[in-house]
């Protein structure tokens, strides 16, 4: 179940100590996130798109990653792709680590599933950060693979008494109401940038505990060079349409 975050009494002061006379960014109250992941996590950018959704709210945030293609928690542990997982986690100072498996991992290696993902958990915890879950989705061919996904990530939830951002069923929802919206890469497995939108506005309703609604529809940052930067760029209908998902999605699952 998505519950509201620890960190949200931060909310007022980081809403009033975010910017600088000139716009910069507080560090002194910054979240600091880590994702770990693999594709499904890097596609389109999204942890810099939750980032820049969170600065357009003036919620001070840095999102970083550690990804590679293809790769489930045991390729992290053990450092595989050049992977540096632990170290990140280990030496730097996290408020929130992010932990997201391969796509097919709770229906082929439920056990690596859960052994790999409990030595992230008590690592991260090790190291006083918060831990959540981020639950992927099914394959465009197979709605019903989102049953087992959601049971390995809650087994493991339940376990250490984790949030799991519910981003499978949001995807499944959204589907339901609009067949048409193209979620899906075409290799009906990874994010389109539509997906990710839709992937990065659940994050950011958890991240911050403010409403998706609201946020715009043309995501951007600026680069080192002071050019614009679009992250993301949807429709107005699109990205209304994908912000009131996951904000109904999150007032049902709260009743």
């Amino acid at each position: 179940m998505m519950r509201r975050l620890k960190y949200l009494w931060l909310w007022p002061l980081l809403y009033f100590c975010t910017l600088s006379t000139y716009g910069q960014t507080n560090t002194t109250d910054t979240l600091r996130v880590l994702f770990v992941g693999n594709s499904y996590t890097y596609f389109w950018n999204l942890p810099q798109t939750i980032e820049a959704m969170a600065k357009s709210k003036d919620f001070a945030m840095i999102a970083r990653k550690s990804t590679a293609g293809g790769t489930n928690w045991k390729q992290h542990w053990e450092g595989d792709k050049g992977l540096k997982t632990r170290q990140m986690i280990e030496q730097e100072n996290w408020d929130i680590v992010i932990l997201q498996n391969h796509s097919m991992s709770t229906i082929n290696k439920l056990d690596q599933f859960m052994e790999y993902g409990e030595k992230l958990v008590r690592l991260a915890q090790s190291k006083d950060a918060q831990v959540v879950l981020y639950q992927t989705w099914a394959r465009a061919f197979n709605p019903l693979m989102i049953n087992q996904i959601k049971e390995g990530y809650s087994t493991l939830a339940k376990k250490f008494d984790l949030d799991v951002v519910q981003v499978g069923e949001i995807w499944q929802m959204a589907l339901q109401l609009r067949p048409d919206l193209r979620l899906y890469d075409p290799d009906n497995s990874h994010p389109s940038t539509i997906g990710t939108y839709l992937t990065a506005c659940a994050f950011f309703n958890y991240l911050t505990g403010e409403p998706a609604n609201g946020l715009e529809q043309r995501i951007k940052k600026i680069d080192e060079n002071g050019e614009v930067l679009y992250l993301s760029i949807m429709t107005d209908g699109d990205a209304v349409f994908m912000q009131e998902v996951v904000d109904l999605f999150n007032s049902q699952v709260q009743k």
